[in-house]
């Protein structure tokens, strides 16, 4: 048996992602990037309208014996440069496809274990974690109208 070809490997493993982003009902109309992501126009190896947290998900592929994750991931987070939310999926020589790993932001993944748990956060496209800032200033506006609502409670 001849030996696959690196090109062969990397669109058999991109094609076991588009097929279990469209048996999960994701995206019914998710399919391999022309070109494998090479072109001018779609950078990410999976085409898909599938969001997470707000954002399109770009999702690199890689199909290797031995894992250079740094690398990849660095490919990886220039996806963000069109506002697509990184993700690389990667196997390894020896395992199947439903052994591949996928590499994102911690913070990608604690919110989406948020959403999932059902804990309140929004749910339109809009969706931006909110930062220490933000929490500090939101604690603040509270605050103040509770002392504006016991102000109005004692002229009534």
């Amino acid at each position: 048996m001849r030996p696959k070809s690196a090109i062969q490997k990397g669109k058999e493993l991109e094609q076991h992602i588009a097929d279990q982003i469209i048996a999960r009902g994701l995206d019914s109309k998710c399919c391999r990037s022309a070109g494998s992501g090479n072109g001018n126009r779609e950078k990410a190896d999976i085409h898909t309208s599938m969001t997470i947290l707000g954002r399109q998900a770009g999702i690199e592929a890689k199909n290797h014996a031995v894992p250079h994750v740094k690398e990849w991931w660095l490919q990886t987070k220039k996806l963000e440069i069109l506002d697509q939310e990184p993700i690389l999926v990667y196997k390894l020589k020896g395992e199947g496809y439903d052994e591949a790993k996928a590499v994102v932001y911690l913070s990608t993944l604690l919110d989406l274990i948020k959403t999932s748990s059902g804990i309140d956060m929004a749910q339109d496209n809009n969706y931006k974690p909110i930062n220490s800032g933000m929490k500090w200033i939101i604690k603040n506006c509270i605050e103040s109208l509770k002392k504006l609502l016991k102000e109005l409670e004692n002229i009534a």
